[in-house]
């Protein structure tokens, strides 16, 4: 074989080598567009912070794209922020009176304020009469009320708070609590103070209510789960969510979960009552 043979076959194998086939390279797959959850925020008081955190995770659950965020705040600040545009929603304790006309609101629950007294104060029951009249500071001994030897501590709540509100409205009327009385910032603060002192009184919701602390009959009624669900104690009182117009988007989806059976087995499970079988949105 002459040079040009040789030639030629080394330039026939470069160019075979140049024509074989490339490796193939995947095309990477574009990921989708990071999504946005709806955010719905919601104003409540500290007594109700526990289940609106309970409510909110189990919907969070079933719907990730909604981000529910629950704000804190005394039952005026709370509808306070509803007004400004703040939040969306406000679960309150205590509706005020003067309500704006855009206002839309549904019961989601029931509770009933339990007056309170320290495990060994012996004292039955009272009626709402003296119930206002111990709180306004005249009761000087509860002995003869069939109550421990002593004077009784009265403890109330902040003038913001949806507990004293109600106590204020369906207790007081035009009557003043005590300025010898002892404030407590929350429910817990207020479980805490009158299972702590023999003397003491005061007042808090009923899911509240623990072995540290004994409540009281009010006009003969106990602060019973079925007599606070038929209206018979005294001091029942629905809970409401509260929105400027009708509530919309996520905002009305979490509202109508919450008032059915999911929501309402919440309801219970926090030492709430539930609304009425008849009222639950399937």
């Amino acid at each position: 074989m002459n040079r040009w043979s040789v030639a030629w076959l080394m330039l026939l194998g470069l160019v075979t080598g140049c024509m074989a086939p490339a490796a193939l390279v995947p095309t990477p797959t574009p990921l989708p567009p990071p999504v946005t959850p709806q955010l719905v925020q919601i104003a409540c008081p500290e007594n109700l912070a526990p289940l609106m955190m309970a409510l909110a995770s189990a919907y969070q659950r079933e719907e990730p794209a909604v981000q529910l965020v629950v704000v804190e705040r005394a039952d005026i600040l709370a509808y306070q922020a509803l007004v400004n545009g703040d939040v969306e929603i406000a679960a309150l304790t205590w509706i005020p009176t003067s309500l704006s006309e855009q206002t839309w609101r549904v019961p989601f629950a029931r509770d009933g304020l339990a007056v309170v007294v320290n495990t060994r104060n012996g004292l039955p029951g009272l009626t709402l009469d003296q119930v206002r009249q111990l709180f306004r500071g005249r009761i000087e001994d509860w002995e003869p009320w069939g109550g421990l030897p002593g004077a009784p501590q009265v403890i109330s709540r902040e003038e913001a708070s949806g507990d004293f509100l109600f106590f204020q409205a369906q207790v007081m009327r035009d009557a003043r609590v005590a300025l010898t009385a002892l404030l407590a910032p929350t429910s817990a603060a207020m479980r805490e103070s009158v299972g702590s002192d023999a003397l003491a009184v005061g007042y808090l919701s009923t899911a509240w209510l623990d072995g540290n602390v004994r409540a009281l009959t009010i006009e003969g009624i106990p602060p019973a789960n079925e007599a606070i669900a038929a209206g018979l104690y005294p001091l029942s009182r629905e809970l409401q969510f509260v929105t400027l117009g009708e509530p919309q988007g996520a905002a009305r989806d979490f509202i109508q979960w919450t008032l059915g059976p999911q929501g309402q087995n919440i309801v219970t499970a926090q030492r709430f009552i539930p609304l009425p079988e008849s009222s639950l949105v399937e």
